[in-house]
């Protein structure tokens, strides 16, 4: 198993709607995302996967989505919330905590890459010492 990891920043601002403390404010945070992909053997061109085409799927399914945005659990609350908000908006069916964006980002990734190529493993920093994984 071949396996290659590149190295994501994003800005976005969340909150925790149904937490109990400071995190039920908007505030924002500094994303650090790391993707790591994997292939049983090396391809022709001795890569498994050039990391500009890695770099192309992460940034257009990702780093759109989430840069300079504020993300939301879409609920009566935050809908009236966003209604004073002249912002850029994502919208989720969930809180936007480190296991939802992962989940989501999870899903991004692994629908955008070729075979033989296959997501292995996320590593989402949402502070420089808190950070969620997924791994396959």
């Amino acid at each position: 198993m071949i396996s290659i990891t590149k190295e994501f920043t994003f800005e976005t601002a969340h909150r925790i709607s149904n937490h109990p403390a400071a995190c039920k404010h908007i505030h924002g945070h500094s994303y650090r995302l790391l993707v790591t992909v994997s292939a049983e053997e090396i391809q022709e061109n001795d890569m498994i996967i050039d990391f500009k085409e890695l770099k192309q799927i992460v940034n257009e399914k990702v780093i759109k989505t989430f840069d300079h945005a504020l993300v939301l659990k879409r609920n009566d609350e935050n809908i009236k919330l966003a209604q004073n908000i002249d912002s850029k908006i994502f919208w989720m069916e969930y809180e936007p905590t480190v296991e939802r964006l992962i989940e989501y980002i999870k899903i991004q990734i692994q629908n955008s890459l070729g075979k033989p190529v296959f997501l292995k493993k996320l590593k989402l920093y949402e502070t420089a010492s808190s950070f969620g994984e997924w791994e396959k």
